[in-house]
């Protein structure tokens, strides 16, 4: 089945760097976001283009889709906005840094045994907020975010939903050795704009991208008013 639609999947973190050889990053794997890339293939999404920040190898590009490849969160958010248009899904799964240093070492910072380092950060461009303006002038455009949180997930989940003014939401929580960045299995809790919740998982992420597209795919295909899964 020909889905008219295109899918453009964000994934992966970025990196701010510090100097030449240090950055700020976090340890994405990017998996989601190439399980969702390669589910949309083989449902027959009318397009599919892949934005990947710097990822394992095995994440960095999906066969059939187009590859792009982006470092930094300026460059990860120029790459989204080149891609907003109407008819298409947009899946925001990555996990760009939050915070940038003020200013950048044109040299490698020397280790001193005596003092310690301390480094000025400013807030990284905010990438779904800095769409929501260029979003209400298209037909058809579906934002879907995530939230990776340790604590009241339905809480900041719902703030962010309101604050870049999402369609939907996906939020879980981050556990070392559980759930997460880095591994293969997660749960997702999904909020939509009527604020109805329901559970995805726990499961591996690539049931989860399966499980995750049919409730996209519900949200965007169905009329107002019309069939919406049970809140869970």
């Amino acid at each position: 089945m020909d889905r008219p639609f295109r899918f453009v999947v964000v994934t992966g973190p970025t990196r701010e760097w510090i100097d030449p050889v240090r950055f700020i990053s976090n340890p994405s794997t990017g998996k989601t976001g190439h399980c969702l890339a390669s589910e949309a293939l083989k449902r027959g999404f009318h397009e599919v283009i892949y934005i990947a920040g710097p990822v394992p190898e095995r994440y960095q590009q999906v066969e059939g889709a187009q590859n792009i490849a982006v470092e930094t969160t300026l460059e990860m958010g120029a790459a989204v906005r080149q891609q907003l248009a109407d008819r298409t899904i947009l899946v925001m799964a990555a996990a760009p840094a939050d915070y940038t240093p003020a200013q950048i070492s044109a040299s490698k910072i020397k280790k001193s045994d005596k003092e310690g380092l301390s480094l000025q950060l400013k807030p990284t461009l905010d990438i779904l907020k800095s769409i929501v303006e260029p979003a209400r002038q298209l037909q058809g455009l579906f934002r879907v975010g995530f939230a990776a949180e340790t604590d009241n997930l339905e809480e900041y989940a719902m703030r962010k939903l309101r604050e870049k003014d999402l369609d939907m939401i996906c939020a879980n929580r981050v556990f070392k050795g559980e759930t997460g960045f880095g591994e293969n299995e997660n749960a997702l809790l999904i909020v939509d704009r009527e604020g109805l919740q329901q559970w995805l998982g726990p499961g591996p992420k690539e049931s989860l991208a399966r499980l995750l597209l049919d409730r996209i795919e519900l949200a965007v295909m169905a009329p107002a008013g019309g069939q919406r899964p049970k809140n869970k």
